[in-house]
This record gives C-alpha cells, structure tokens and sequence, in this order.
C-alpha cells in the first residue's frame, strides 16, 4: 500500500473521531497559536483540524492520480490548501451565526420567574429565570415590603443582575 494511501486513512479517521468527539462530547480545543507580523492570521490557518484537511486534499488527490510526480503533488497541495481554505470560511461563517442568534439584550421585560430565595427581613431574594435557554439566578428586590416563598411562580423585569417583582402568578 503506499504512503499516500496510508495518509489518506490516517487523516479521514482522525477527521472522524474528531468531529464525533465535538458532536458528542463538546469541542476539544487542540489548534496552535502562531503570531504573525501583518494582517494575515497564518494561525487561522495552521491548525489540528487545518492540518486534517490539508492532508485528506492532498493524499486523496494522489490515491486518485495513482502516481507520484510533479504534477500529482502540484494539484494535491492546491487540492490541500483550498480544503482548508473552505474550512476556514465556513468555520467562519458559522462563529458569526453563533456571534449573532448569541447576542443578548441586558435587560428583562416581564418574564416569568421563581422564587429561589427569600429573606423577609432584608426583603430581597433570588429568583430562577430562563435566559438563551438555561435557568439563571438573578437577586430580586421588593421595595413595596411584599413577601414570597420559596417557589412561588412571579413575574419580574429588570437587568440581568437585579429584578423587581411585576405581577403574581397564582
């Protein structure tokens, strides 16, 4: 078997389990940093997953031509560099989708909540709300002297670091 072919099934495997192990089990961070003088990030480029793909582009090219000569090896680098090019510009593209359905707003306008905590005496507590789709707690504070208990459903509005109650929910 030759080494381009070798090449081939090493790189295609670790392009698998590595996008198993992001799918399943979060993203595993193994880029390099590389500092570069001008506007050009060559460490947007030179990577773990950077690497994989060159390396598929370039071995695959090679199994496909059956041959290792001049021209071979001149489509498989520019086979290589254009497979991490994509990936780049669609990593990219996907990280300011992310950016942009992520943006949040500071503020809550009459969200349902529920009492966590409360101290009658201090009249101030934390309550559980649902922000980008987990609970947080965020401290809440009553000045009209009204008293809760604990997982008592209420409506609140505020920032996301103080709330003050709106409506009761029965």
């Amino acid at each position: 078997m030759a080494w381009y072919v070798i090449l081939l099934i090493v790189s295609s495997a670790l392009f698998v389990l590595s996008t198993i192990g992001s799918l399943f089990f979060g993203d595993i961070d193994m880029d390099t940093d590389v500092d570069v003088g001008s506007g050009f990030l060559l460490s947007d480029f030179i990577s773990f997953k950077g690497l994989i793909h060159f390396s598929i582009g370039f071995s695959l090219v090679l199994t496909l031509m059956e041959t290792v000569n001049l021209l071979s090896v001149s489509v498989g680098v520019l086979t290589g560099i254009i497979f991490v090019a994509v990936l780049y510009y669609l990593y990219k593209l996907v990280f300011e989708q992310l950016q942009q359905t992520m943006q949040y707003t500071n503020e809550i306008k009459e969200m349902e909540a529920e009492v966590y905590f409360w101290d009658n005496n201090m009249k101030t507590g934390e309550v559980f709300v649902s922000l980008e789709g987990r609970p947080v707690t965020i401290t809440l504070e009553c000045p009209d002297g009204s008293s809760f208990e604990k997982g008592q459903k209420i409506k609140v509005s505020g920032t996301r670091k103080l709330v003050y109650p709106v409506d009761f929910i029965i």
